[in-house]
C-alpha cells in the first residue's frame, strides 16, 4: 500500500486554519486598538478659573469616558496663551498631548513677532466644541447702569478707565480694542496672567471694565458683585436675552470666543480620527449639551475639515480691525 503522507481530517484542518488566521490577525487588531493605551494630557494655555479652563475640564472628562482613558488637564498660562500653545506645538506627535484653546490662536502671528509656534504649520486643528459671547462688565462703583451711559461716560474720559484681560492678544483684548476703535473711546489695557487674575483685578478695583467669558463672571453678576451691560456677539445672547448686544449701539461690532481642540502636527491620523469621533459623540449627547449650556456655552461643533477654513476666515476678519486699532505684533 502506497504512502500518501499524513493529513489532518478536514474538520480539524478548518479549525487549524481559523486559529492560524486569528493569530495572524491579532497584531493588526492590536494596532487598530492601540490608541489610547494610557492617559492623555490636555494643555489649557490659561490659569485655572477662566472660561477655557472651565469648559476644557468638562470636555476632558467627557472625552476620557468616550476614549476609555483619562484626559488630564494641565494648565500652562502666560503670554496670552502662547506658552501653553508652544508647549504643545513642540511636544512629540505621539497622540497623547492635546491643546484646548480658542480662535485667538489664529491671529497669534498678527499680534506677536514670535509666538513660539506657527498656528497652521504646527497643529492639527481637530474640532470646535462651542462658542460664547463675552460680556461687557463693570465695577458696580462705576456710575453707569446701561450701555448708553457707559459709552457716554467712557467717551467723556479718555484714558481714565482701565480694562483687564487674561493677557495681550487674547480675545478679550481684541474685543476691547475693537470697541475703542468703533466707539471712539480710549480705555487703558491692563493684561493679567489669565482670566482668574483679571476677574480678581475687577473685584478689587484695579480695573473698572472687562470683556469677560460668561462662565468666568456669571455667578458674580448674579450675586451683584459686578454689573453686566452688554454682550459682544452680533446679536442678543441665548442665555442673556435681557442684555443688549454692543452691535445695537455700534452696528457691525462682533467678538466671540470659540473653544477648539488641537494636536501637534504629524500626530497619527488614526488618533486624530479617534479624538474627532469621540468629540462628535459627546456633542451628540443631550446631557453634555445641557451641561455646557447651563454654564453659558453655545454648542457649535465643527470637524477638522470645517475648522481650518473657519479659523482662516476669522483671522482675515480681525486683521483690518487690528490695524485700525493700532495693534501690531509685539
Amino acid at each position: 500500500m502506497g504512502t500518501t503522507g499524513w493529513r489532518l481530517p478536514v474538520s480539524r484542518r478548518k479549525g487549524f486554519g481559523l486559529a492560524l488566521g486569528t493569530l495572524l490577525a491579532a497584531p493588526r487588531l492590536a494596532r487598530a486598538q492601540a490608541f489610547p493605551t494610557r492617559p492623555i494630557r490636555m494643555v489649557v494655555p490659561y490659569p485655572p478659573g477662566g472660561g477655557t479652563d472651565n469648559l476644557g475640564r468638562l470636555v476632558a472628562r467627557a472625552l476620557g469616558d468616550k476614549l476609555g482613558q483619562p484626559v488630564v488637564v494641565e494648565n500652562r498660562g502666560g503670554a496670552g496663551g502662547n506658552i501653553g500653545a508652544a508647549l504643545v506645538a513642540t511636544s512629540p506627535p505621539d497622540s497623547y498631548t492635546l491643546l484646548f484653546t480658542g480662535n485667538g490662536i489664529a491671529i497669534s502671528d498678527l499680534l506677536f513677532r514670535n509666538p513660539g509656534f506657527d498656528w497652521k504649520r504646527d497643529f492639527v486643528h481637530v474640532t470646535r466644541i462651542a462658542s460664547t459671547p463675552m460680556l461687557l462688565v463693570v465695577q458696580p462703583s462705576l456710575p453707569v447702569q446701561n450701555l448708553a451711559e457707559f459709552l457716554a461716560y467712557a467717551r467723556a474720559r479718555p484714558g481714565a478707565l482701565n480694562h483687564g484681560t487674561p493677557g495681550a492678544g487674547t480675545s478679550q483684548h481684541l474685543a476691547a480694542a475693537l470697541f475703542d476703535d468703533m466707539a471712539g473711546t480710549r480705555i487703558v489695557h491692563v493684561p493679567y496672567r489669565g482670566t482668574g487674575p483679571s476677574v480678581a483685578g475687577l473685584l478689587t478695583g484695579e480695573v473698572q471694565v472687562m470683556y469677560a467669558s460668561v462662565s468666568a463672571v456669571e455667578t458674580l453678576i448674579r450675586d451683584g458683585r459686578i454689573r453686566a451691560l452688554a454682550n459682544t456677539a452680533g446679536r442678543r445672547a441665548r442665555a442673556w436675552p435681557e442684555l443688549p448686544s454692543i452691535a445695537e449701539a455700534l452696528p457691525g461690532y462682533a467678538a466671540e470666543l470659540w473653544y477648539t481642540l488641537a494636536a501637534p502636527a504629524r500626530t497619527p491620523d488614526a488618533a486624530i480620527t479617534a479624538i474627532e469621533t469621540a468629540a462628535r459623540d459627546i456633542m451628540a449627547d443631550p446631557a453634555f449639551l445641557s451641561l455646557i449650556m447651563e454654564r453659558g456655552f453655545d454648542p457649535e461643533f465643527l470637524d477638522r475639515a470645517q475648522l481650518g477654513p473657519a479659523l482662516d476666515a476669522d483671522a482675515m476678519r480681525w486683521g483690518p480691525a487690528l490695524r485700525r486699532a493700532g495693534i501690531t505684533a509685539e
